[in-house]
């Protein structure tokens, strides 16, 4: 039951992720020129009292943690860093193979 939960959170966030390509591509040939959406601007358009205040409450307890790291990540592009994630959850979603099967040996 978990792994079908996994895996279609999985899909899911490949498909908002593989939107999110769409927009940035559509913005871009519109543009004239390469825009892409990061986390930073997608997280504070879509969620903007909860990242002000999730950024406001990170950077105040650990400032280590919210500075060097955090805003290095929230520089990805959305559609990388949701279409990554959905795919390591549908790798990590599939049930390994035994290796000590009997014709294996």
């Amino acid at each position: 039951m978990l792994r079908l939960l996994t895996r279609f959170l999985g899909f899911l966030l490949l498909a908002v992720g593989f939107m999110a390509l769409i927009v940035d591509g559509t913005r871009s040939i519109a543009g004239g020129g390469l825009m892409v959406t990061t986390l930073r601007r997608g997280a504070s358009e879509a969620f903007p009292g909860l990242y002000n205040g999730l950024e406001a409450s990170v950077s105040a307890k650990s400032a280590f943690l919210w500075d060097p790291m955090l805003t290095t990540l929230m520089l990805l592009p959305v559609s990388v860093a949701l279409g990554g994630l959905g795919a390591l959850l549908i790798i990590f979603s599939h049930k390994q193979e035994a290796t000590n099967r009997y014709w294996r040996r």
